[in-house]
């Protein structure tokens, strides 16, 4: 399959999850670029090679310092965009990957998904950051429509920090309520709240 041809199929369903779980866009299609080969090997439509019942493969994995061939049963997805979804909430119901959820800086996803133990591959992380920054998958990061944005919790912690010093400064309740409203929409727009 064209590369351009797939990006395009899975990006709306990417971003539509990243609204929703928390997962940045670019780390999903890179994600569903290396496990299908870019669709052109996802049996069942499992574009990310989530194990479970439906199917038994062969695969590879990483076991002790070697790839082994091994036969492992793999979910078996009725559309692209179900696979898609089954990804995003099989990283959002399994809390070893919740300090995936949010990240904004897909370099550290990437890297916090290989150590949570998506992949036995030791090149995962590298291998999905060298294909986010080829296909310039960052662009589908950014929320566009209806006024939503993400924010980093750490940018939003600095900014509630001045919101703070000017909240203790003055005496005025509207004002003080107005520090306290903006710092609730910085936590919302963080993904705090």
């Amino acid at each position: 399959m064209n590369k351009d041809r797939f990006i395009e199929q899975v990006a709306l369903a990417a971003q539509a999850n990243m609204r929703e779980f928390g997962i940045l866009a670019s780390v999903t299609i890179a994600q569903a670029i290396l496990e299908s080969g870019w669709g052109n090997h996802a049996p069942g439509n499992n574009l990310f090679g989530i194990k479970g019942s439906g199917q038994q493969l062969v695969t590879q994995e990483f076991i002790n310092g070697r790839w082994l061939q091994i036969v492992d049963g793999f979910c078996v997805y009725d559309s692209w965009y179900e696979s898609i979804r089954d990804h995003s909430y099989f990283l959002t119901q399994n809390p070893r990957y919740a300090n995936v959820l949010h990240e904004l800086d897909f370099r550290l996803a990437c890297l916090k998904m290989q150590q949570a133990g998506y992949a036995t591959d030791p090149l995962y992380a590298d291998k999905l950051i060298r294909i986010i920054e080829g296909s310039d998958l960052t662009r589908f990061d950014q929320i566009e429509g209806k006024g939503e944005y993400m924010m980093s919790s750490e940018d939003a912690d600095k900014i509630i920090m001045f919101l703070s010093a000017a909240w203790t400064s003055t005496e005025d309740a509207e004002a003080r309520a107005e520090f306290h409203r903006l710092a609730d929409e910085l936590r919302k727009a963080s993904g705090q709240l």
